[in-house]
């Protein structure tokens, strides 16, 4: 079995979600790409900045700050410190698997890269760009997964939504890839409940434990996967990233993000 993975460079959750996969997994990973978002670093910053807000998105800087010094440090030191790995390439080089930026996934040369590949599975978790057609065809099977119960929170900050809501549950879908951002056939879905406790943090942490479960358990099974159903999505159902109104909103009901 092929599995090519795409994913991004985040460094608090991505590292904790895909190390229990490597774990069970990585003698069938042949690749990892990592996608970044395609809006401008500048740009990124103030969709973050509008989010979090100046004493939350300090904090989160800070976070960021420190996993980053974590990683560079020699060797498996972070790892014996901590216990996990703090970036992408550290958890993909860790178990062996060869790990690539791909600036534009759009571009024909990554595109023949995939069709090389040819893949039996293409699993995305968190890519930050559309993967395009000819990419996701390259594989026999596509699937995405996502912090979700879709089609509920299409998009993203997907631990965010169900908070300022007032939901009760949320959890991670598996579902087939389309070039329509989270719109295929729902493969399998994990939910777990929600309590006043739960920041934006505690969320992010619980999807990357479910989500890891879950791909562990879709790769245990290939290539066999869940039975399709429909993924009835609307326009209303995608939400981006919060602004500065939905965050004050956010604390007047009493939710916070750390």
């Amino acid at each position: 079995m092929r599995v090519v993975l795409c994913t991004s460079a985040e460094p608090l959750y991505l590292p904790r979600y895909l190390q229990p996969i490597f774990e069970g997994h990585a003698d069938t990973i042949n690749q990892v790409f990592i996608v970044p978002f395609d809006a401008p670093p500048a740009e990124q910053l103030r969709s973050q900045a509008g989010m979090y807000g100046a004493r939350a998105g300090i904090r989160m800087a800070l976070r960021y700050g420190r996993s980053r010094g974590l990683d560079a440090l020699p060797g498996q030191v972070a790892r014996r410190v901590t216990g996990r790995y703090h970036s992408v390439p550290a958890v993909a080089r860790a178990h062996g698997v060869p790990v690539e930026r791909i600036p534009d996934v759009s571009d024909p040369t990554f595109v023949e890269r995939m069709e090389d590949l040819a893949p039996d599975l293409l699993l995305s978790i968190v890519a930050g760009q559309r993967l395009p057609g000819p990419v996701l065809e390259s594989a026999n099977d596509a699937v995405n997964l996502h912090g979700s119960l879709l089609p509920k929170y299409r998009g993203r900050a997907t631990a965010f939504w169900p908070l300022f809501y007032g939901d009760d549950r949320t959890g991670v879908t598996a579902h087939r890839m389309t070039e329509r951002f989270d719109a295929g056939p729902i493969l399998a879905q994990r939910a777990f409940p929600l309590d006043n406790a739960d920041t934006v943090d505690t969320v992010y942490r619980k999807l990357a434990k479910v989500g890891a479960s879950l791909v562990v358990e879709l790769l245990a099974a290939y290539p066999e996967l869940p039975a399709e159903r429909l993924n009835e999505t609307t326009p209303a159902d995608y939400h981006g990233l919060p602004g500065p109104e939905e965050r004050r909103l956010f604390y007047e009901r009493g939710n916070a993000f750390l």
